[in-house]
C-alpha cells in the first residue's frame, strides 16, 4: 500500500463529505433565509460549533481508521487493534472539542454580536473541512505508524 497516496485520498475524501455535511447541516438549521444570525440566542450560532465538532471529529477519524484498518489487516499488516482505534477517536473528538469551545468562545465574547448568512456558511464550511481533514490526518497517521514500530 503507498501510504502517501492513500492518506491524500482519504483526507480529499473526508474533506469533500464534511464540506457537504456542514452545508447540508447549516442549512438545515439556519435556512435558506439570507439574515444576519446572532452568535448567541436566538440563533446561537457560536454554540453550532460543538455538535458539529463532535460529530466530524467522530466520523473523521473512526471511518478512515476502519476501512484503512481493513485494508492493512487483509494486506497482513498492523492494526493497533480495537483500543488503540478507542483511542484515536478519543483523542480527535477531545481535540475537535476543544477547538468548537474556543472558537465559541471568541464568537461570544468578541466584538461582533452578529455575522452575515453568507459569511457564517463559509465560515461553518471551511471550519468542518478544515477539521474532517485534521481528524482524518491524525488518525491515519497514528495507525500508519504503528506498522512501522517494531512487534
Amino acid at each position: 500500500m503507498n501510504i502517501a497516496a492513500r492518506l491524500r485520498r482519504e483526507q480529499r475524501t473526508s474533506g469533500v463529505i464534511n464540506l457537504v455535511l456542514s452545508a447540508a447541516f447549516f442549512l438545515g438549521v439556519f435556512g435558506l433565509e439570507n439574515r444576519p444570525l446572532r452568535f448567541a440566542a436566538p440563533d446561537n450560532l457560536a454554540l453550532d460549533f460543538l455538535p458539529q465538532s463532535a460529530a466530524i471529529a467522530l466520523m473523521s477519524s473512526l471511518v478512515p481508521l476502519l476501512v484503512v484498518s481493513g485494508s492493512l489487516r487483509r494486506s497482513g499488516g498492523r492494526t493497533g487493534g480495537g483500543a488503540f482505534i478507542a483511542r484515536t477517536v478519543l483523542s480527535v473528538v477531545l481535540a475537535g472539542l476543544a477547538s468548537a469551545a474556543l472558537l465559541a468562545a471568541l464568537c461570544l465574547f468578541g466584538p461582533w454580536r452578529e455575522i452575515g448568512w453568507l459569511v457564517a456558511l463559509g465560515m461553518k464550511l471551511v471550519y468542518g473541512t478544515a477539521l474532517g481533514v485534521a481528524g482524518t490526518t491524525f488518525a491515519l497517521t497514528r495507525l500508519f505508524a504503528q506498522g512501522s514500530e517494531p512487534a
